[in-house]
């Protein structure tokens, strides 16, 4: 009698075991991220201004074509790091997110992983602000530039 309880009580959780729904997780993400902003400006220089809650980075004037602000970071234990900046020239500026926590959709970490290093680099253009594309190497439109009047 005992037999036939354990036998049946092993088969209705190897039954319910088996119904119980799998919940896909997001890979992990890197444990460090690299944030650039570049200079790639045909003639005018280029005023970065990044910050986050915690953390002001400071102001950093990229002069010449090709100048790179960079910095690093580890993602906060609660995954709440947040990066802003304003990008600004004498004739126009824009101002976005340039890191984000993500948990269900994966827009930023898809571009911004480079082998198993999280970079994310972001160039300052003519038409606006481009974030670099690792997975289609390329460089993708985010952000235009708004003018001053």
């Amino acid at each position: 009698m005992i037999k036939n309880i354990v036998v049946f009580f092993l088969f209705t959780v190897a039954l319910v075991g088996a119904q119980v729904p799998r919940v896909a997780l997001p890979p992990p993400g890197p444990s460090r991220y690299y944030i650039h902003v570049v200079n790639g400006l045909s003639k005018l220089g280029l005023l970065v201004h990044c910050q986050s809650k915690d953390d002001d980075l400071g102001y950093h004037h990229l002069l010449n074509h090709g100048d790179d602000y960079q910095w690093n970071f580890k993602v906060n234990f609660w995954g709440t790091t947040l990066f802003c900046c304003k990008l600004e020239t004498p004739d126009a500026y824009v101002s976005f997110e340039s890191f984000w926590p993500e948990s269900q959709h994966l827009w930023l970490r898809d571009r911004c992983k480079h082998g198993t290093v999280g970079t994310c680099i972001w160039t300052a253009k003519d038409d606006g602000i481009y974030l670099r594309n690792f997975l289609a190497n390329v460089d993708e439109l985010i952000h235009k530039w708004t003018y001053k009047r």
